[in-house]
């Protein structure tokens, strides 16, 4: 879930349920202990998730969930901390509210390293891919908002053509970036790629905002709005848009998948209370 957009906050939407033709396959909750909300963020190749969760002052912390194991991960001072990114070298990226900059937290030696975009007002890695090129977004120039790359020490703007807003949510293995961005008071997705950026359009996906893309760069996820009562998540691969919906669920998000087609995301209840949540794919399913 994108900190600048949803300004880290759970809006309980009153949606009606609808019938949709769900993908097959297993979905699963889970939820951190004593939890007021769970989010699933994003996924490695191992199947360790990060997040964030809410607690009862009304606080926001970030978690890994490894092994069974959650691990509350906070940059030092923030109260609302995002956990969007994870690689498989144990490096994660997010934003805290005590700060301007965004940061790297390596798992390893449980170090935070600060992210900031030259003369931002503030900068918020989104993703990171196992090379380390992060993906994100920046606010500046008048408090206008867009994504960013960071290569190694070199940042570098990702705003596509005539866009008057950006953010790059998504990096492929071989450094591939995906985002949305506005044109025209209409929103799209992009790819930048080698220095071109393309726009993407999933079919028959109304509303569809891209969250994330697998290392190979071949499968989408995201939100659309199949009806004006029900969102969904998706799985955008081989041309083909598959609907992502948690049973009985009245709103459901796809923010990350991994290598093996697992996707990370939250579905609300009945009740409007928010919950984490994997889908697997079924054993037999065609991958990338």
């Amino acid at each position: 879930m994108s900190f600048c957009k949803a300004a880290l906050s759970l809006a309980v939407l009153l949606l009606a349920f609808a019938s949709l033709a769900l993908a097959q396959g297993t979905y699963t909750q889970f939820d951190v202990p004593g939890a007021t909300f769970t989010i699933g963020e994003a996924i490695d190749a191992a199947g360790d998730i990060v997040g964030d969760y809410g607690d009862v002052s009304g606080n926001q912390h970030g978690f890994l969930l490894s092994g069974g194991t959650y691990t509350t991960i906070d940059p030092p001072g923030s109260t609302i901390t995002a956990l969007p990114g994870i690689n498989d070298m144990g490096q994660i990226v997010g934003k805290g509210n005590a700060s301007a900059s965004g940061f790297l937290y390596d798992v390893a030696t449980q170090t935070f390293t600060a992210i900031g975009y030259p003369n931002a007002n503030e900068t918020g890695p989104y993703a990171i891919n196992n090379a380390g090129t992060i993906a994100g977004w920046v606010v500046y120039r008048a408090n206008q908002v867009h994504g960013f790359e960071l290569v190694g020490s070199t940042y570098r703007e990702i705003s596509p053509p005539r866009s008057s807003y950006s953010e790059a949510l998504g990096i492929t293995a071989s450094g591939t970036l995906f985002g949305v961005a506005t044109r025209d008071h209409t929103e799209l997705t992009f790819s930048f790629d080698k220095g071109k950026y393309s726009e993407r359009v999933i079919p028959n996906a109304p509303g569809a905002v891209v969250n994330g893309v697998n290392p190979a760069g071949t499968a989408l996820v995201g939100t659309y709005i199949p009806s004006s009562s029900v969102y969904a998540g998706f799985i955008y691969q081989n041309n083909t848009l598959t609907t992502l919906q948690f049973p009985g669920s009245t709103f459901t998000e796809t923010f990350g998948i991994n290598a093996a087609g697992d996707v990370v995301g939250l579905f609300e209840d009945v009740e409007g209370n928010g919950h984490g949540f994997t889908w697997t794919p079924p054993a037999d399913a065609a991958k990338k």
